[in-house]
């Protein structure tokens, strides 16, 4: 109920709002963005059984609680779970038997998870990849699984000489991503393109690249073959590729355990459920060497049991 809960007050502005006024009034909140106030309040009630805030004056007001902080840090994790992956927790059961599991039978949100993204990668991803990609110049870039096109829109917007593509194969996805382009007024510079990264066919958007990265969808192209396959293909897709940023999370080797970090268990039990094998740090770096890829350092991120890989061609 908590997680639901969280989920619904960050995506209805609420948890932000407590964030920056640290005081709202409920019926003022709920008739400034028509809603039902009721169910507003069952969401704040829910909350505050957590201590994450806090309803006062007979039910009028709500502040922040004392777990409010490590909320609003954790709150895009709990939008990518529930809206991302509502369909999955709602029909558990259903999924795990065999003569269900045809066609799309996850049913991920790819817009929640690209917006969920966007947060969590803000506070814990960007400033670690930043660093790691002003290491080496670059002029053009490569987004694979772009989601919201937030990473690409903030390197093109601070530094007007780069151009980019961005390539997701969610189709929710890329209209977000497409909408963000066209808000920053960027059509000229970013290119938003609805693709399977698996099966990139070298053309002429991509001769120009020089600088590839990915994040969080790497794990997605498991078993190793398949992996491998893709590692091996971007030589030939991104014919001038310096560089590939490969972010992603590996198994943590932790579950089960009383002292799981967030984020942790939802992402090796979402992947459990859909049958997706999650490598270990040894198995990625086995794999890039045998692919064509030597990897120069791998960067620990703010996400547990995540790392940028810094990938180069070998040099044969």
């Amino acid at each position: 109920m908590a997680s639901s809960a969280l989920s619904a007050a960050y995506e209805l502005g609420l948890i932000e709002a407590l964030e920056k006024q640290q005081t709202v009034d409920i019926a003022t909140f709920c008739q400034d963005k028509d809603l039902h106030q009721p169910s507003l309040v069952a969401i704040i009630s829910a909350l505050c059984c957590f201590d994450i805030c806090h309803i006062e004056n007979n039910q009028s007001t709500v502040k922040p609680g004392a777990s409010f902080a490590e909320a609003y840090q954790y709150k895009g994790y709990f939008l990518w779970l529930i809206r991302g992956y509502g369909y999955l927790l709602q029909n558990l059961a259903s999924i795990t038997q065999n003569k269900n599991r045809h066609d799309d039978f996850i049913n991920r949100d790819g817009r929640y998870i690209a917006l969920s993204g966007r947060d969590y990668g803000q506070q814990f991803v960007d400033s670690y990849f930043e660093q790691l990609l002003s290491e080496v110049p670059y002029q053009f870039v490569a987004d694979l699984g772009c989601g919201s096109g937030a990473k690409l829109i903030n390197i093109v917007t601070n530094n007007p000489t780069v151009r980019g593509i961005g390539i997701d194969i969610n189709p929710g996805a890329v209209t977000t991503a497409r909408i963000a382009v066209d808000d920053f007024h960027l059509q000229d510079k970013v290119k938003i393109i609805e693709a399977d990264i698996s099966q990139l066919d070298r053309q002429s958007n991509f001769e120009e690249v020089d600088t590839v990265f990915s994040f969080f969808n790497g794990h997605d192209l498991w078993p190793y073959d398949k992996c491998s396959k893709f590692l091996t293909n971007l030589h030939t897709a991104f014919p001038n590729i310096k560089r590939f940023l490969l972010c992603d999370t590996y198994r943590s080797d932790t579950i089960p355990s009383a002292n799981v970090p967030i984020f942790t268990l939802g992402f090796e039990f979402t992947h459990g459920i859909m049958g997706q094998y999650i490598p270990s740090l040894t198995e990625w770096l086995d794999l890039f060497a045998e692919s064509g890829w030597q990897c120069v350092e791998h960067r620990e991120i703010g996400i547990p049991f995540s790392t940028i890989f810094d990938l180069r061609p070998s040099q044969d």
